[in-house]
């Protein structure tokens, strides 16, 4: 063979190597890629839990919950400040504030009612000493003819006319009636002025008592925390949470300072599937806020009787009572809403595949399997299912993958 010759076929082998290289890296590369898109989906062994499905919410075992103060006859309270959620408290600290101006007008118009009733009771006592003084000078002068009188009366009769001495007995005997008169009058004016006093005493001392009620209630709507710990917001059962300028009713819960090393979940389930369920089994969820984390507990109590969701959602539920077997007091606050499972079979080493790539069709549920440069419809026979996982009993094999999307819809 020609030195020519030998340089073109070397030349030629090289180019087929460096093609069959660039195409098997190229198939490689577009299967990494499209599995790793999310395109398609490996058919593998696992372990095929069956279960309830569950929702609700976190909770702390030991929480304070923080509300409106209990005062008398307010019945709607208006939120004027929250401490952040999330912010550390100490305790005493002030963490809730609600509207006082409706109560600091009753407190100035009771603070008035208070003064004005003690002017009312200086000026009843004042009238009344003057009165009790014009009485006991005549009283005096009363006494001071009496003993006059007295003295006319003391005379001998042998110096004074019978005539005269008679009068002089009469006035004696006036003047005695007037003095015991009057005298009886001050123990009446005394009883009669103590009643009065005593009346608009205690008219002020109820205006006063008020008063004292009214700047305590004041002062009771900043309530502060009763212990140290981090400010939770309460949701309710619609999953809203309060803020300044709402109004709540007294005995609404409006945040909590929980124990974060020590919670529980509180869920729903719905009524069909209440007779699956029994406590101590196990239960896996994942937070609304920490999807990609997976949460274990088994069921403490399961409730006795149905009830609706909400007040806006009537679906019928069950609440049942989960015990996790560990806080994440770094994730985990009351109140985030979860949604999990609650395992009532396993199938150990079931060969899966992801429920989101079957399809519906008229002849039965189909797969889409990747068959090297294409793929096919395939129609295999599945098992029991999940939430997430459909078992194949036959059709497909371990390491077949799957499209998880519906290639007949794109028209390939």
């Amino acid at each position: 063979m020609s030195p020519r010759r030998r340089r073109i076929t070397r030349f030629a082998a090289s180019g087929v190597l460096l093609i069959a290289a660039a195409l098997g890296l190229w198939l490689v590369a577009g299967r990494a890629a499209a599995s790793g898109a999310g395109d398609w989906a490996e058919v593998r062994r696992d372990n095929l839990v069956i279960g309830v499905p569950v929702a609700g919410t976190l909770s702390s075992m030991q929480s304070v919950r923080i509300g409106p103060p209990q005062i008398s006859e307010v019945w709607d309270y208006k939120i004027s400040f929250m401490a952040p959620e999330g912010a550390p408290v100490r305790e005493g600290q002030p963490v809730l504030g609600f509207d006082t101006s409706e109560l600091q007008r009753q407190l100035l118009d009771k603070r008035a009612e208070r003064d004005s009733a003690q002017k009312e009771l200086e000026k009843k006592q004042t009238d009344l000493e003057i009165a009790r003084r014009d009485r006991q000078l005549e009283l005096a002068e009363a006494e001071a003819r009496l003993r006059k009188a007295q003295l006319k009366v003391d005379v001998p009769p042998e110096l004074v006319a019978s005539k005269e001495l008679a009068k002089s007995r009469e006035d004696l005997d006036l003047a005695r009636r007037e003095v015991a008169y009057l005298k009886n009058r001050l123990r009446l004016d005394a009883v009669q002025n103590g009643t009065e006093t005593e009346a608009v005493a205690r008219k002020r001392d109820r205006a006063a008592v008020r008063v004292q009620e009214m700047e305590d209630a004041v002062r009771r709507m900043t309530v502060t925390a009763p212990r140290s710990g981090t400010v939770v917001y309460v949701a309710t059962d619609e999953g809203e949470k309060k803020k300044v300028g709402d109004s709540c009713w007294r005995g609404q819960s409006v945040m909590e300072i929980p124990d974060l090393g020590r919670m529980e979940a509180e869920g729903d389930i719905d009524e069909a599937d209440a007779g699956r369920v029994t406590m101590g089994q196990r239960v896996t969820f994942r937070l609304d806020a920490h999807p990609d984390d997976v949460f274990t507990g088994r069921v403490r109590s399961v409730g006795g009787s149905v009830q609706s969701r909400s007040e806006r959602n009537p679906l019928k539920v069950v609440r049942l009572e989960i015990d996790l077997d560990r806080t994440d007091p770094q994730r985990m606050r009351p109140g985030m809403r979860f949604l999990g499972t609650i395992e009532t079979e396993s199938v150990p080493k079931a060969l899966v595949a992801p429920l989101e790539a079957v399809f519906n069709r008229a002849d039965g549920p189909v797969v889409y399997r990747k068959t090297g440069w294409r793929s096919e419809e395939v129609h295999p026979v599945f098992g029991r299912r999940n939430d997430r996982l459909v078992e194949i009993k036959s059709g497909l094999k371990a390491g077949d993958m799957v499209s998880r999307r519906d290639l007949a819809q794109e028209g390939r």
